[in-house]
């Protein structure tokens, strides 16, 4: 496995909608690029990272919200590959979440989203899931959702807080670097 460069904003790769995962790309080479994702995700560390955010513009993400069991110890299965997801229905009920993003370092923003979402994706092999996510869970699957489509934190906020964080990584004060 390898650690992978993360694309910063303000990258046009960032606004790019990425194209679906075709039947003939799912497989070994397919789940490897996702472990290599997950690597990359833990070492960042994050709790979500979409494809496009690694240069690769096919539709995929992975996610672990790093949940714990009732004794506080991380539940070994909550890393998920998601192969072409789309969301089938969501809450009418929203929450309010402070929501960061790899791709768009030192800067936290406050984003309202429905407090569940139902997502119908592939896992590498192709087997087809449906499951449904709720609180964190939700926020995260909903957040890399939208890197597939060309959408990052930095579209969310008001023009000036977007143009006062792109000045400051343009003078060189956000630090960029994936360790």
């Amino acid at each position: 496995m390898a650690i992978l460069p993360i694309i910063k904003a303000p990258h046009p790769l960032l606004k790019q909608v990425s194209r679906p995962v075709r039947e003939d790309e799912f497989g070994d080479l397919l789940l490897a690029r996702c472990q290599d994702m997950a690597e990359t995700m833990y070492a960042a560390p994050g709790v979500g990272l979409a494809a496009i955010q690694v240069g690769d513009a096919r539709r995929f993400v992975v996610v672990d919200p790093g949940e714990k069991d009732d004794d506080g110890v991380r539940k070994a299965d909550g890393l998920r590959f998601m192969i072409n997801p789309v969301i089938v229905s969501t809450a009418e009920e929203l929450l309010t979440w402070e929501e960061g993003c790899l791709s768009v370092p030192e800067f936290w923003e406050d984003l309202v989203r429905p407090k569940w979402a139902v997502l119908r994706y592939q896992t590498p092999d192709g087997e087809h899931v449906e499951e449904r996510f709720e609180g964190f869970p939700s926020v995260i699957v909903q957040h890399e959702l939208d890197h597939l489509d060309g959408v990052i934190i930095l579209d969310k906020v008001s023009r000036l807080k977007r143009s006062r964080y792109l000045k400051k990584v343009a003078k060189g004060r956000v630090y960029s670097e994936v360790p």
